[in-house]
């Protein structure tokens, strides 16, 4: 009996020996915040082959001038062939400027992070969504963004 205990007390230590190892994390330099979360749907629409749908929203002004990255984190999915999702600010020209431009479903299906260089100015984000399809064939196609969450970065 006293050895079965010594070799299990023995074995206890061995694992919890070889468990612990040391870590060497690096320094990490980039500062992500927060800039804008929405939690559920933004987008969520279906239709047939008939009609292209497109819907724009904004998501407020944001001052990136000190900003050397935006990532977007948001999920997306459509099986409509010609969907797109894209982000996008004007810039002082007035001219629209996509930062993020997802032009297929194959580049929509699941997309989590999406992750580009700032502006560096102080601009108003849109986005805009087109659920479109080359195929009719009486099926509802559909399109949703959900979960965004802008972040920016700064190294």
């Amino acid at each position: 009996m006293l050895k079965i205990r010594f070799k299990f007390i023995v074995l206890f230590f061995c694992a919890i020996a070889f468990s612990c190892k040391d870590e060497v994390v690096s320094p990490d330099t980039d500062t992500e915040t927060l800039l804008y979360q929405y939690d559920g749907y933004i987008e969520d629409i279906g239709g047939d082959c008939s009609a292209v749908q497109v819907r724009t929203r904004s998501y407020g002004t944001f001052d990136l001038t000190n900003t050397d990255r935006i990532k977007f984190n948001f999920d997306g999915n459509s099986d409509a062939d010609l969907s797109s999702i894209s982000f996008y600010y004007f810039n002082s020209n007035d001219e629209q400027v996509f930062i993020v431009n997802l032009t297929d479903m194959s580049q929509i299906f699941n997309t989590k992070t999406v992750e580009v260089d700032s502006p560096r100015m102080n601009t108003e984000i849109f986005s805009r969504v087109t659920l479109k399809s080359s195929v009719c064939t009486g099926h509802i196609y559909y399109l949703y963004l959900r979960d965004l969450k802008i972040y920016s970065i700064t190294e």
